[in-house]
């Protein structure tokens, strides 16, 4: 299991190449690479991504998916046609940066409470979808996320159920921010899951590093152990958290240590 750090902690700060280009600086094996926008969805970035990171491995993409996910399952076959368009612009990137996962958010919610199942053309096109990532060597995970329609073990139970080839990936602080419990969320996604996100919250709720907070480190990694979890495990801090660089690395340092502990 290593330990390493999405470019999304740089967001607003400097531009996707410019976040790649110092991830080594953190001693980092492995990163995640947050695709900022339509420009940088296409293979020439994704090869200059690869270059910047040097010899930090790039293990997921994940774009903004607010600006075309919806569309990939819209009731419009135009609608379809073009989020398939730009979906498969951000799988040649993420093919030239080297990543294996497309981190999805999935449909979220424009109005009120939605679950994977609610929308029938989530299930009758996104299938098509995630075939379409497999034949690219990509394979589409689905994060759990407080604001869309995979966001507490039910939803992530009724994804199992619907979506047999979905990986997932376990957001720690979208977990929070919808009241599920990590040892729940860890026990649903189970043997499917692929990929980890992970903040901290402090006794007030507030965002913050992992290891300035309250979360139980030592029991999340255990319950990762538990159920055979390989992958990795990224930190994603948003950009007001990541000034100080050498707080990201004593963050970091933190995350290596519970694992080595656990």
């Amino acid at each position: 299991m290593s330990v390493g750090l999405s470019t999304a902690a740089f967001y607003g700060l400097m531009e996707t190449e410019d976040a790649a280009g110092i991830m080594r600086e953190f001693g980092i094996p492995v990163c995640e690479v947050f695709l900022q926008t339509q420009s940088e969805y296409r293979e020439s970035y994704g090869r200059e991504i690869r270059e910047r990171l040097g010899p930090v491995r790039c293990v997921s993409v994940h774009p903004k998916g607010t600006q075309f996910e919806n569309d990939l399952t819209g009731a419009s076959p135009r609608q379809r046609r073009d989020g398939l368009e730009i979906f498969g612009h951000v799988l040649d990137a993420a093919n030239a940066a080297g990543a294996s996962f497309y981190v999805m958010h999935g449909i979220f919610a424009v109005r009120g409470r939605i679950h994977p199942d609610t929308n029938p053309r989530v299930q009758e096109y996104l299938p098509e979808v995630i075939s379409y990532a497999k034949r690219r060597g990509i394979q589409v995970l689905w994060e759990n996320v407080s604001w869309c329609s995979m966001r507490d073990p039910e939803d992530v139970r009724t994804v199992r159920r619907l979506f047999p080839e979905v990986g997932f990936v376990l957001d720690t602080k979208q977990a929070a921010e919808a009241g599920a419990l990590l040892p729940e969320m860890t026990e649903a996604m189970g043997d499917r899951l692929r990929h980890v996100h992970v903040l901290d919250r402090d006794e007030n709720g507030k965002l913050c590093l992992p290891g300035e907070g309250i979360t139980d480190w030592e029991g999340f990694f255990r319950g990762l152990k538990k159920i055979g979890y390989r992958g990795d495990v990224i930190l994603e801090p948003y950009s007001y958290l990541s000034g100080d660089r050498e707080r990201l690395k004593r963050s970091l340092r933190f995350l290596e240590e519970m694992e080595r502990e656990t």
